[in-house]
C-alpha cells in the first residue's frame, strides 16, 4: 500500500520530464517536505498556486531521481478547507501515504476534532507501518486508543548504510488553542529534545537526526541557538507557514520551512561522511500553475470535489461556484511589521472587516462585534470567489449540525472587563515578527496602536464604541463565535454574562450578509448602506454628498476625475448608523481648484461600493 500510486507517478511524470538517471550514494540523503497543508487538496488563488496533485509531480520526480529520499510532513494536514470538513483528513493521509510519504509530525489543529476522532482519523486511514506518525511530546494516555498505538515519539529510516532518526515537536499553544485534552503537549521543550537526540544517537545508533518541529520558524531559531540540539543536523520547521528559500543557519543547524497549502515542497541534500552530516544543496520549489498535475492523485481530488458538492449544496449553494468578483487582493491577517506600524493603522483587514460586519448585520442590537486575528487564516486573490474560497478564510471549528465551523455568539460585558482583555491581548503581539493572532478585528469598536521601541510593547489609543470612548461601568453587548467566548472563559476566568450560542455558523452569517445566493443574480444585491445624489448638480463652488449607514462601520468616500485618477478623499474613518453628509469643495487634496468636468463620487464600505457621476462648471 506504501507506494499505492507508483505506477501512475512514474507514468505521469515521465511524460512531462527527461528523467536522467542517477546513482545514489550510500552516504547521500534527500529531504523532500512540505507543511502546513490544511487540506488544501485543490490549487487556489484561481488555480495559480498549489494543489496536491502539481506537489506530487515534483515530489514524485525527486522520489525517482534523488538519491536516498525520505518525505516529510511538517504537520497541520487538518483544517482549512471544506475537504476536511466533508472527509475529516483520512483520503488526505491515504494518498500522503500513496505518494511514499515517511514521516508526518503532528501539529496543533490535528488535535482540533480531540484526540478520539484524531485516533480515529489515523485508523481508518489504514496507514501501514513504514508511515510513521510522531510528537516526541505528545504524552498520551493508555485510554486514548487507537492514538496510543498509531502516534510514536520517534522514527527511524535506514537508506544504504545511514541511519536517520527522527523526533517532533508540537507547539505547547495546542493546550489552549486547540482539543488535546486528555492528552497533554508537554511544555519542557528542551529536556524533551535532549532525550529524544540521545535516544537516537546513543539508543539507535543514528548517524544522522532530524527535528521535525511544529514550533515555528522564529522559536526553532531560539530553541537551535539555546545550545541544546547539539547532534541535530537538520531542522525541517513548521506552524508559521514561513519560507525558506536559503537555509537559516543558527549553531551551525540548518533550518528550512515550505510554506503552507502546497504552494512550496521543499528538497534538503544531506552528505554523512562517516562522522558528521553537511546539508549541501537546498532547493525550495514553487507549485503554480507551470507544474503538471500527476494523473492519479488529480483523479482522486477531483472525485472528493463532487462529494463536496454534494453534501454542501444544500446547506450553503454549490461552493464551487461564483459569488464575487475580488477587484483586488483581501488580505486576511495583518501584514505591517514593526516598525512599519504607526499610530494611525488599526491593523483591520478587509476579512476581518468582512466577518465582523456580518456579525453585526446578524445581530443588530449587538452595539459591536470581535473576531480573534488568528482565526482569519487567509486572504482572498483578485478575481471570481467561490464559498469554497472564502471558507479557506475563516475555516476552524466544526458542528455536525451543518458541517461548518464556529457558531455565533452573543453576550455582555462590561467596558472595564473589554479593555482589560484588549490590553492583554495587546501584550500578546510580537509586531518583530508579524504576529497579531490574539488582536482583534472589530465592527462597532475601534482603536488605534502605537509600539513603543526597543521592547516592541503594543500599546492601544483612542478605543472606542460606536465612535464613543468605552464607559468603565457600561454593559455592552457583543457578537463573536463561540471560540472567543471559550477564550474569556479559559484565559481570562470571565464568564460573559446573558451568554447565548446560535445554532448558525460564522461562516454562514458571512454568505447571508453578502447576500449572493445563487438563483440571485448580482444586480439585485441589497447593500447595507445608501449612497444618495450629490446637490447641486451641476455645481460651482461646492456640492453635498449624502448617504445612510444601516450600521457603523469604517467606511470611505472619495472622489474621481473622468479618468478613474482619485481627486481627493472626503473621510475614511469609522461611522456610527445614520445618515451622514459631506461637502466637495472642489478642490483636489492639495487644495487647489479642480477643473470644470464629469468627477465621480464613489462610497467603499468593506467589499461594497456605489459610485455616482457630478458635474462642476467653473
Amino acid at each position: 500500500m506504501k507506494r499505492l500510486s507508483q505506477f501512475y507517478l512514474v507514468a505521469s511524470i515521465c511524460a512531462v520530464f527527461a528523467v536522467l538517471p542517477c546513482w545514489a550514494q550510500p552516504d547521500t540523503l534527500t529531504i523532500i517536505h512540505v507543511n502546513d497543508t490544511h487540506s488544501n487538496l485543490m490549487s487556489y488563488g484561481n488555480d495559480k498556486y498549489g494543489g496536491m496533485a502539481r506537489a506530487a509531480s515534483i515530489i514524485g520526480l525527486w522520489q525517482l531521481t534523488e538519491p536516498n529520499p525520505i518525505t516529510v510532513h511538517g504537520g497541520d494536514f487538518m483544517v482549512g478547507t471544506l475537504f476536511f470538513n466533508a472527509y475529516f483528513g483520512v483520503p488526505e493521509l491515504q494518498l500522503l501515504q500513496a505518494m511514499g510519504f515517511d514521516v508526518l509530525q503532528l501539529g496543533n489543529h490535528e488535535f482540533d476534532p480531540g484526540p478520539g476522532d484524531l485516533g480515529n482519523v489515523l485508523y481508518a486511514a489504514d496507514l501501514d507501518s513504514s508511515f510513521n506518525v510522531i510528537s516526541s511530546n505528545a504524552v498520551i494516555p493508555d485510554s486514548v486508543q487507537p492514538l496510543k498505538s498509531i502516534v510514536r515519539a520517534l522514527a527511524i529510516e535506514q537508506r544504504g548504510n545511514v541511519k536517520v532518526g527522527f523526533f517532533g515537536l508540537t507547539t505547547p499553544a495546542a493546550n489552549i488553542e486547540s482539543n488535546p485534552y486528555p492528552v497533554f503537549i508537554d511544555t519542557n521543550l528542551v529536556p524533551c529534545a535532549v532525550s529524544s537526540i540521545t535516544t537516537l544517537k546513543e539508543g539507535y545508533n543514528c548517524q544522522v537526526v532530524v527535528m521535525v518541529s511544529h514550533l515555528g520558524l522564529t522559536n526553532d531559531m531560539q530553541l537551535a541557538g539555546s545550545g541544546y540540539l547539539a547532534g541535530v543536523d537538520l531542522i525541517v520547521s513548521a506552524h508559521s507557514h514561513d519560507t525558506t528559500p536559503i537555509p537559516v543557519y543558527i549553531n551551525d543547524i540548518p533550518i528550512i520551512q515550505a510554506g503552507s497549502y502546497y504552494h512550496y515542497v521543499g528538497k534538503a541534500t544531506l552528505v554523512f561522511n562517516g562522522s558528521s552530516t553537511q546539508l549541501v544543496d537546498y532547493t525550495l520549489q514553487e507549485i503554480d500553475d507551470q507544474i503538471p498535475a500527476e494523473s492519479f492523485v488529480n483523479a482522486t481530488v477531483e472525485g472528493l470535489k463532487a462529494g463536496i458538492q454534494a453534501e454542501y449544496t444544500p446547506v450553503i449553494g454549490d461552493p464551487f461556484q461564483e459569488i464575487f468578483n475580488a477587484a483586488e487582493p483581501m488580505p486576511g491577517y495583518p501584514d505591517i511589521p514593526y516598525p512599519s506600524v504607526n499610530e494611525q493603522d488599526t491593523l483591520d483587514t478587509p476579512i476581518g472587516n468582512l466577518i465582523t460586519t456580518a456579525l453585526l448585520y446578524h445581530v443588530p442590537d449587538a452595539e459591536l462585534a470581535i473576531e480573534a486575528c488568528g482565526h482569519i487564516v487567509e486572504g482572498l486573490y483578485p478575481g471570481p470567489v467561490s464559498s469554497y474560497d472564502l471558507f479557506r478564510t475563516y475555516s476552524y471549528g466544526f458542528d455536525a449540525r451543518d458541517g461548518l465551523g464556529f457558531r455565533v455568539v452573543t453576550f455582555n460585558l462590561y467596558g472595564a472587563e473589554l479593555l482589560g482583555i484588549m490590553d492583554a491581548l495587546a501584550d500578546i503581539c510580537v509586531p518583530s515578527i508579524n504576529y497579531w493572532d490574539y488582536l482583534l478585528q472589530c465592527s462597532g469598536l475601534s482603536y488605534a496602536i502605537k509600539i513603543a521601541s526597543p521592547e516592541d510593547t503594543v500599546q492601544l489609543l483612542n478605543i472606542a464604541i460606536q465612535g464613543n470612548p468605552v464607559v468603565p461601568e457600561q454593559l455592552y453587548k457583543i457578537a463573536s463565535s463561540d471560540q472567543v467566548a471559550g477564550y474569556l472563559i479559559n484565559l481570562f476566568q470571565i464568564t460573559p454574562q446573558n451568554l447565548q450560542i446560535d445554532s448558525v455558523s460564522v461562516f454562514k452569517t458571512v454568505l447571508d450578509y453578502l447576500n449572493y445566493p445563487n438563483d440571485v443574480p448580482r444586480a439585485e444585491i441589497s447593500y447595507t448602506f445608501e449612497l444618495g445624489n450629490n446637490y447641486p448638480n451641476p455645481f460651482n463652488p461646492a456640492t453635498v454628498i449624502p448617504f445612510t449607514l444601516t450600521f457603523g462601520n469604517k467606511v470611505k468616500l472619495t472622489v474621481f476625475d473622468a479618468l478613474g485618477r482619485e481627486v481627493c478623499t472626503l473621510v475614511s474613518s469609522w461611522l456610527p448608523a445614520g445618515k451622514h453628509v459631506y461637502t466637495w469643495n472642489g478642490r483636489n487634496a492639495a487644495g487647489n481648484l479642480a477643473a470644470s468636468g464629469i468627477y465621480f463620487y464613489r462610497l467603499t464600505m468593506d467589499m461594497q461600493q456605489v459610485t455616482h457621476k457630478m458635474l462642476l462648471l467653473r
